[in-house]
């Protein structure tokens, strides 16, 4: 009786292993791109992945201590107290940061360690006169907006030709005037606004190539320019402080940096919108379970209190913009651009 019990006991166990072993090889075998731990799988909920269980890289692509790099070091405190790990910010300078976003697209693990300060150049690379890229938009996961800083004009407190866009514009038909930009082109916020201004009013405006921002803003209060093409976070302080005046802003609504300065729009002359914008973004390919992790932490991140008191300190305007949401605003923006300098999209 024993032996017979113990025969069937073992056949019930054989049978279990047999359709413990079908059911394993019904399930999909794992593609060479989630090598990563199962928690990472497409279908796992953002609540179900372990990630993140060791620091984070931030590469940035300007050198230490711009405003562009604070910012970026300004969201990496508060991220880490969203993800419970360190977050390193690791500067790769250069080429209008491609240097940085080649790294991240080439040179980096599709593991969800490390993502990158992104900004419009990722949609204008291609369009790039100088130097074009075949990268585009779709190569990069962005997730997260974290600013938006909206192109302005400034004038000498003590400018008697022109005191606001209206007079500037009439004045600009019949007058040239010199302004300095870092850039030029389609890349160029400043250079697409005198783009924008030849275009809409027929305005005669040369541009003087310079370094940078600072190096503009020097000559232009040195009475060396006419007028002074910059945007909010650069001129704040020193049209608060009345070093010189910020007749316009090129934003939808008011800036709450420059709240007494009226939009292109108000004035009724134009309704050119131009911005640079700063946020975040993966490389293509990281698991869609820690890209929606990685985002939510990244949206309360850039509301963190701290973070937003720190930014708006230093002039530059909180704008949360996430997923579909964050990819339209520089579409939309693209298009802008696109339009005023007479270039077929791509």
């Amino acid at each position: 009786m024993k032996k017979k019990l113990s025969l069937a006991v073992c056949m019930l166990l054989v049978f279990a292993l047999v359709l413990t072993g079908c059911s394993g090889a019904a399930s999909p075998a794992a593609s060479p791109d989630s090598s990563s731990a199962p928690a990472a799988s497409a279908t796992a909920s953002a609540g179900d992945v372990d990630w993140p269980t060791k620091p984070i890289t931030l590469l940035v692509g300007y050198s230490a201590g711009g405003s562009s790099d604070l910012g970026a070091r300004f969201l990496a405190t508060a991220l880490e107290k969203q993800l419970g790990q360190p977050v390193i910010v690791e500067n790769k300078p250069g080429s209008g940061s491609w240097v940085a976003w080649n790294q991240l697209l080439y040179n980096t693990p599709k593991d969800g360690y490390t993502f990158a300060l992104t900004n419009l150049s990722v949609l204008f690379g291609a369009y790039d006169e100088k130097n074009p890229r075949k990268e585009t938009m779709d190569d990069f996961e962005l997730m997260a907006n974290q600013a938006i800083d909206y192109q302005v004009i400034a004038i000498r407190s003590d400018e008697t030709r022109f005191t606001d866009f209206a007079s500037l514009v009439e004045y600009s038909k019949n007058n040239d005037l010199l302004v300095a930009a870092a850039s030029t082109g389609i890349t160029s916020g400043e250079g697409s606004v005198a783009k924008m201004m030849e275009k809409e009013f027929g305005s005669k405006i040369t541009l003087v190539p310079v370094e940078g921002a600072k190096d503009a803003e020097t000559m232009f209060v040195s009475k060396n320019t006419d007028i002074l093409f910059n945007n909010v976070g650069d001129t704040t302080n020193s049209h608060k402080k009345g070093d010189y005046k910020v007749i316009v802003v090129f934003g939808k609504e008011r800036s709450t940096m420059l709240p007494d300065v009226p939009t292109a729009i108000e004035t009724g002359l134009c309704d050119y919108v131009s911005f640079s914008a700063r946020g975040y973004g993966y490389a293509k390919g990281v698991a869609p379970s820690i890209v929606e992790k990685m985002t939510a932490a990244l949206a309360k991140a850039i509301e963190d209190p701290e973070c937003v008191k720190n930014m708006n300190d230093m002039g530059v305007e909180i704008k949360l913009y996430t997923g579909d949401e964050y990819k339209e605003l520089l579409r939309n923006q693209l298009d802008t651009r696109l339009e005023i300098w007479g270039i077929p999209k791509k």
